[in-house]
């Protein structure tokens, strides 16, 4: 179950270096997620969507050991 959330997390970070949001698509607090869909280690497909109603969601972003930032 963690490594689902890592991979959720790492997503997210992906998702956001390959496509920045500009000032028109910019998300303030309180607004929803965009969705998106990666596989799990199981390669089965999951949705952040998957979980709306059911979980809560906690995105944790981690800086790679020995780099600046």
């Amino acid at each position: 179950m963690i490594i689902r959330w890592f991979l959720v997390a790492i997503a997210l970070v992906i998702l956001c270096l390959l496509f920045p949001l500009t000032s028109k698509a910019q998300l303030k607090v309180g607004d929803r997620a965009p969705d998106f869909a990666l596989q799990d280690q199981k390669g089965q497909t999951l949705k952040l969507s998957d979980f709306l109603g059911k979980k809560s969601v906690v995105l944790a972003f981690y800086i790679k050991a020995s780099t600046p930032g």
